[in-house]
């Protein structure tokens, strides 16, 4: 076996990586996979240490996944990543970091799926080694070095999301989450994109917003889950829809709309599948209290099952929250134990809690007064004639104009894409027939319509 390893090296050393070379290597790169995994890991670790990562990165890559493959390999209880030596770990964990850091990025590029498959191991054997926190460095490393721009998804952003949540550390996600996506990487520039990696990331993305009681946010995530074109409804999209309905009560405190951009196929499976997430939703669109208990109560082991019923007593405390908001708008002045009574609290020091806190998340404007026992609500304090309010509203034009710049970009590419010139030219045919626009194009619509 050692010669196979030192052929191989030898063979790396030789090839050239080039775009015109592109189906050459990967040829090469599926003939020396079928040798180098009947290889002992301690050949292929001698053969990783004559290569370069400047010059052979796709020969290092081959080998990394292959020691992957074989750690990997079986059900998760034979693996042997399982009872593997802590050392050995250490090992493989420290060249797949310094190969991250140090490869040639561009050889990387033409075998893209390979490298997102050698890191989607590495999260994967450290998450079942209950050390995902090593991984999230690594991840993020290779995110930042694959990608084209700070606006485009890769298929790595699911599993940086994934670790985050498995380790409960949200904060190294958000510099990726909070910026939108506009750009999806293909493999290699060539293939296509798995959806399931898009789907995770909005889900797993739309988890850690609401893990961080950011509702609005989240409700987005899980939208752009639900909304996706589809040919079959995936479980990632029911997940999504159940969450999203939770959130948006919690986010904006109505009961979510219809969504408009929801395959029909999928809005046909969720009827049945969502069917107590929305009746909940009726119930807190009802703003009686005892309404969405007893829904709550009915169904609760599901909601339990569905490991959504944290964010279900949310929006339990959220129905009393928007109760009291509602008080604002009639009352001037408001005793405690009359809050209580009117929202169904059971007493008046549990109404000066919800009170406090919604002063101190400035959802409602008020004074108490302990004393007395009273409370008095004001107006919403804003004049809008401040610097701060105008530096905002500055912020909020410029990103209406680069998002109408950047649809206006998106426009130009369907224009020429061969489904558009198809479309127009099956069209043209009926002179006086409608015809489709870019923008409608791909929703089944004409611009009569």
């Amino acid at each position: 076996m050692a010669g196979v390893a030192e052929k191989f090296v030898n063979s790396v050393r030789e090839f050239s990586v080039t775009p015109s070379n592109i189906a050459a290597l990967s040829n090469f790169i599926t003939k020396s996979y079928d040798v180098l995994i009947k290889c002992p890991l301690a050949h292929l670790d001698n053969a990783l240490e004559t290569l370069l990562p400047d010059q052979h990165a796709v020969g290092i890559l081959t080998i990394l996944l292959v020691k992957y493959h074989q750690l990997m390999a079986g059900s998760p209880a034979e693996r042997r990543c399982v009872s593997m030596e802590e050392a050995e770990l250490n090992k493989l964990i420290t060249q797949t970091d310094i190969f991250v850091e140090t490869c040639n990025i561009e050889h990387v590029r033409y075998v893209l799926d390979i490298f997102n498959e050698m890191v989607h191991h590495c999260a994967e054997l450290l998450i079942e080694r209950q050390t995902g926190a090593r991984a999230i460095p690594i991840v993020t490393r290779a995110i930042t070095r694959i990608r084209e721009g700070e606006s485009q998804l890769t298929a790595l952003h699911s599993d940086l999301c994934h670790l985050c949540l498995c380790t409960k550390t949200f904060k190294p996600a958000l510099p990726f989450l909070d910026v939108d996506i506009t750009d999806i990487q293909r493999k290699g520039n060539l293939g296509r994109f798995d959806s399931k990696h898009f789907l995770l990331y909005y889900y797993y993305g739309g988890m850690i917003y609401a893990a961080l009681k950011n509702f609005k946010r989240a409700a987005f995530f899980f939208e752009i889950a639900v909304s996706t074109p589809c040919s079959a409804v995936s479980a990632i999209m029911v997940e999504s829809y159940k969450k999203y309905v939770l959130v948006h009560l919690l986010a904006k405190r109505i009961k979510p709309a219809p969504l408009k951009f929801a395959p029909a196929m999928f809005t046909r499976q969720i009827k049945n599948t969502g069917m107590i997430y929305d009746e909940l939703a009726s119930a807190y669109a009802s703003s009686i209290q005892s309404n969405l208990q007893a829904v709550v109560d009915k169904h609760k082991d599901r909601y339990e099952q569905d490991g959504n019923y944290g964010l279900v007593k949310q929006c339990i405390r959220s129905l009393y929250k928007k109760n009291i908001q509602k008080l604002t708008r009639t009352f001037l002045t408001l005793s405690f134990n009359d809050v209580a009574n009117r929202v169904h609290l059971a007493s008046s020091s549990e109404a000066e809690r919800y009170l406090l806190e919604m002063i101190e998340d400035e959802e409602i404007y008020a004074t108490m007064n302990q004393k007395d026992g009273m409370v008095e609500f004001h107006d919403y304090p804003e004049k809008y004639n401040n610097p701060a309010m105008l530096a905002f509203l500055q912020q909020q034009e410029r990103q209406c104009m680069l998002l109408n710049s950047k649809l206006s970009e998106c426009e130009q590419i369907i224009t020429v894409t061969p489904d558009y010139v198809g479309k127009v030219a099956s069209y043209s045919r009926d002179d006086d027939g409608p015809k489709p626009g870019p923008s409608n194009l791909f929703l089944g619509q004409t611009q009569d319509d």
